[in-house]
C-alpha cells in the first residue's frame, strides 16, 4: 500500500473539487477497487472555526494500480471540469503537478507509486 496526498492548489473551492475528484477516482472501474481516500486538512482547525478546512485527499493505493491508470483517471477528471484545475500529487518528498498525462508525469507518478523506498544515494538501487 502506498499513501499519496492530492491537492488542487488555486481552486476557488478546494473542498468541492477534492470531493469531486475522490468520487471520480472511486467510481472509475480501473482505480476504484484499488484506492481508498478521505478528505483531510493539512493544518489543525483554527480557534473559533466550525471545523477543519479540508484541502487534501489522503489516498491509499494498492500495489495493483499502475501510475498510468492513476494519471489517466486524474487527467480525465480534469478534462471534465470547466476550469481543469491543477492537481498536485505528493508522496514523501516527491511532489508533481498533473496538467496532462505526458510521459514525464507518468514516469514521476511511477516513482510516487513505487512500493519500496530507494536508498538515499541519488536514486540508484
Amino acid at each position: 500500500m502506498t499513501s499519496i496526498e492530492i491537492r488542487v492548489p488555486g481552486a476557488a473551492d478546494p473542498e468541492a473539487e477534492l470531493r469531486s475528484l475522490l468520487r471520480w477516482l472511486t467510481a472509475d472501474e480501473e482505480t476504484g477497487p484499488r484506492v481508498r481516500g478521505r478528505l483531510a486538512g493539512s493544518a489543525p482547525a483554527r480557534p473559533g472555526s466550525l471545523g477543519t478546512y479540508l484541502d487534501i485527499i489522503s489516498l491509499v493505493v494498492s500495489g495493483g494500480l499502475s501510475a498510468g491508470q492513476l494519471a489517466l483517471a486524474v487527467d480525465q477528471w480534469r478534462a471534465h471540469r470547466r476550469a481543469a484545475p491543477k492537481v498536485t500529487l505528493r508522496r514523501g518528498p516527491v511532489e508533481i503537478e498533473v496538467t496532462g498525462a505526458d510521459p514525464e508525469a507518468l514516469r514521476t507518478l511511477a516513482e510516487l507509486l513505487a512500493d519500496e523506498e530507494r536508498p538515499g544515494d541519488g536514486g540508484t538501487p
